[in-house]
């Protein structure tokens, strides 16, 4: 919203606020004077038509209950009670005529006995002038005759005490008409009406003369019982209207006065059609006022404005133009200063900015800021070449869209919202060649709270495609190494024990022990051989285990004993402890004797003579595990993280007292990580080790996930060898 609309609107709100207070007050006090006035005069009005009413209706009343105590009625009814001839009801009916003659306001009378049947009447024996009534009363009606509205007052007439006949007289409306249509003081819209109980009015109405005893007036509420003054409500002619009623009390009728509130407010109409001028002549002057005051006071705002809109735009060049002394023209100074500041500071900024990009595109991984998201928003050189994607549309590309990473042939997905570092290794991709690469992935956090949109990590992905490659050549090399080693040194063996079992009784007696000592160190030869073929396939992923149901602790067994003989030229201990059988895992068999051998050999070569080696068998949780604890030379603090890597040999003592290659172990950590097993060590340098490895407790469900597919690959060969299943893939 902008400043004038503001200020037009303060200066209304300060300007009109006293006129609008002091508007309401007079509006509210005139209203309430006019109305209690109104009030008034209608209720002065309704109770003097009450007073005139009430003693027209006890006139006509009375003078009906003064002829039913007539001596002469009464004294002519006995004798007709008596004897009721026609002598005697002609009497009664020259009665009732003489009483109408006498009292011009009577039109005629009746008399009826207690069953309602006529006695006599002023028009003539038995001729009704109106359905017999027998309870005493007051109504209003229409004559069927001649359809004017008369007035019925019915009272009984006694002898003895005892009531014997009724007497309705027929009054004329005359009187009650002149006092209702008395519109004195109601002015053009007032209404005096007289209504009973059922809502029906009983004299002609002012607005509808012909409607008398017809006219239905039940909305103005005149029988209502709650102490109220005045209503303010809708009449017969769907009019808003002020209604002053009250009951009567000689009769089940009610007299209201009433008048149309347009009229009782046509002086307040007045008065608020003047104020609502007078608030439109004060809104136009505050709007001309404020407009030109605005003007003054706006004018160089908007230039600042202005200035600021194109400096947040980057032209910082801009100049605001210094014309004025005061508050205003200290800001335009303020805004120049800022200016200048910000040219500065921009300067600053880009220029660390291009030392940060040549930094950037100076290293060789590629280098990725991603916001919250995972989008986007800022890419090195080595990226985009890694990507083969420029600079402006690699920027807000998502990591997920832009990489699908595989791990071990497998689909996997990496998480760049994370709190700390994480490193990936041996992650694989397809780029936008067909060339698969082999990457290390390295997501590093900026910070824990970000703003959206902001740098949530940094993502380093190093290409280690070249170097994978050469480790496969290295491991092709060894392959071919240890196969084509084979064949000769198979040979050889084979002369040597040819020679051995030809010359064992005829050679030299120096020549046999070298024979001896050459077919140890084919043998030797021939594990390393082994191990190193091992290896390769491990690496290669090439070597299949065939997991079936295994007896753990049968195996260990038949370990320990085939060692026995090894262990006593050594003058050993070694001793199991544990159950015999019935310990299930899910292995390969040759494979887990392979782990077992392993680590049982390694416990007798690195003991001391007369040392003691004891291999227990126990149940932790949902495990087994195999202890293997010696008494020999203990292996250095520093080499236990190192033990189970490739190639690894202990420095010092360890790595003197054999011949070992390093891949013993490597090996077997593999065998035990491909069953969902793992190996740990505690040594003391010195004292002695314990290797310890555990093993699934068997079940039918990891029986049948570890069960191995890759039979039923096409193309794949499988073929036993030293327990473990080698897949040669055909190309």
């Amino acid at each position: 919203m902008n400043i004038r609309p503001k200020f037009i609107m303060l200066f209304l709100a300060i300007g009109l606020l006293p006129v609008v207070v002091v508007g309401v007050i007079a509006y509210s006090a005139m209203s309430a004077a006019l109305r209690n006035s109104t009030v008034d005069q209608l209720s002065s009005t309704a109770v003097k038509q009450e007073q005139r009413i009430t003693n027209l209706l006890q006139t006509k009343q009375e003078e009906v209950v003064k002829f039913a105590n007539r001596y002469d009625l009464q004294l002519t009814l006995r004798s007709y009670v008596a004897q009721p001839n026609k002598a005697n009801r002609d009497a009664l009916a020259a009665i009732l005529q003489s009483k109408k003659t006498e009292a011009s306001s009577i039109e005629s009378l009746q008399l009826t006995d207690t069953s309602g049947n006529i006695i006599a009447s002023s028009a003539g024996t038995q001729v009704a002038i109106q359905a017999p009534e027998t309870n005493d009363g007051i109504a209003v009606r229409k004559d069927p005759q001649d359809g004017f509205t008369k007035l019925y007052i019915t009272t009984g007439v006694s002898i003895n005490r005892q009531r014997a006949a009724t007497v309705m007289a027929v009054f004329r409306t005359d009187d009650f008409t002149a006092v209702v249509q008395d519109y004195t003081g109601l002015g053009n819209t007032g209404e005096t009406v007289v209504a009973s109980k059922d809502g029906i009015s009983l004299f002609p109405l002012r607005f509808d003369t012909d409607a008398a005893v017809k006219t239905n007036v039940s909305s103005l509420d005149m029988f209502n019982d709650q102490n109220t003054s005045y209503r303010e409500l809708l009449d017969y002619r769907n009019e808003s209207v002020i209604v002053v009623s009250h009951k009567l009390e000689t009769a089940d009728w009610a007299v209201a006065t009433k008048i149309d509130t347009s009229e009782a407010y046509a002086s307040i109409i007045t008065l608020r059609n003047g104020l609502a001028a007078i608030l439109t002549a004060v809104i136009v002057v505050i709007i001309i006022v404020t407009l030109f005051f605005t003007r003054l006071l706006t004018r160089p705002i908007i230039q600042l404005s202005e200035a600021s809109k194109r400096i947040g735009r980057g032209d910082f060049m801009t100049r605001v133009p210094v014309t004025r002394r005061d508050e205003i023209g200290a800001l335009a100074n303020s805004i120049n200063t800022m200016e200048q500041n910000l040219n500065e500071m921009v300067g600053s900024i880009e220029s660390q900015r291009q030392r940060l990009q040549v930094i950037l595109d100076s290293t060789t991984e590629g280098i990725f800021a991603i916001d919250d998201r995972g989008k986007i928003i800022i890419a090195n050189s080595a990226a985009t070449r890694l990507t083969q994607m420029k600079p402006e549309i690699l920027v807000g590309q998502s990591m997920h869209d832009l990489f699908t990473w595989r791990q071990n042939q497998q689909s996997f997905l990496v998480d760049y919202d994370v709190g700390e570092v994480k490193v990936y290794r041996n992650l694989q991709y397809t780029d936008k060649k067909g060339i698969e690469r082999y990457v290390k992935l390295i997501v590093a956090p900026v910070s824990d709270k970000v703003k959206r949109g902001s740098t949530r990590a940094i993502v380093t992905i190093h290409d280690e495609t070249s170097s994978h490659e050469l480790e496969n050549m290295k491991t092709d090399f060894v392959s071919m190494a240890a196969h084509e080693l084979r064949t000769p040194l198979t040979a050889v063996r084979g002369y040597l024990e040819v020679a051995l079992y030809k010359n064992e009784h005829d050679a030299h007696e120096d020549v046999i022990p070298f024979v001896r000592q050459a077919l140890k160190n084919v043998d030797v030869l021939g594990g390393l051989i082994n191990n190193l073929l091992d290896v390769t396939r491990i690496e290669k992923g090439t070597l299949l285990l065939t997991m079936e149901k295994v007896d753990l602790a049968a195996d260990v067994v038949q370990a320990v004993e085939a060692l026995q003989f090894t262990a006593a030229d050594k003058q050993l201990t070694l001793r199991y402890d544990g159950p015999k059988k019935g310990c299930f895992v899910v292995a390969d068999q040759l494979a887990l004797h392979e782990v077992t051998t392993n680590l049982l050999s390694n416990a007798v070569k690195y003991t001391r003579e007369k040392g003691t080696i004891v291999v227990t068998l126990t149940q932790a949780d949902n495990v087994y595990e195999v202890a293997v604890k010696d008494t020999g030379i203990g292996i250095p603090e520093t080499a236990l993280s190192h033990l189970f890597r490739k190639f690894y040999r202990v420095h010092g003592g360890l790595a003197t007292s054999s011949s070992g290659t390093g891949l013993g172990l490597y090996i077997a950590k593999s065998i035990l990580k491909r069953h969902n097993g793992t190996i740990r060590v505690e040594s003391k340098e010195g004292v002695g080790s314990t290797f310890t490895f555990a093993l699934p407790i068997f079940t039918q469900q990891l029986l049948d996930e570890m069960h191995p597919q890759s039979d039923e690959e096409p193309g794949v060969n499988i073929r036993r060898k030293r327990g473990w299943l080698t897949k040669n893939i055909t190309r």
